[in-house]
């Protein structure tokens, strides 16, 4: 049995993602990948069947400070599915996927 204890810190720092880019009315936005949002998010969220709330939620969550501008632009609410869906597969584990996805 090993004495050394598990560093949660050093796991959170090698399993860093890349920042997911995307750009919407000529502006460019980025978001950390979802899975590394902070845990609070969760208490306001249900993850496994996030519904149009949860998904704003996430993404308010994700954008940060740059959610004001975001929020701004008009964007039609398919768009604002595809861009949550286009963040979940940029982490390659998607957030709430218990249903058949349309590619399956």
């Amino acid at each position: 049995m090993s004495t050394t204890a598990f560093d949660l810190d050093v796991w959170v720092k090698e399993s860093r993602q890349e920042p997911f880019k995307f750009t919407v009315a000529g502006r460019l936005f980025e978001m950390p990948a979802a899975g590394e949002l902070d845990k609070s998010v969760l208490t306001s969220v249900n993850i496994d069947a996030p519904s149009a709330r949860d998904i704003e939620t996430l993404l308010r969550a994700g954008l940060g400070d740059a959610w004001p501008e975001f929020d701004a632009i008009p964007i039609p609410l398919a768009a604002l599915g595809e861009l949550f869906r286009q963040w979940q597969r940029h982490e390659g584990v998607p957030l709430g996927e218990s249903r058949a996805s349309a590619d399956s």
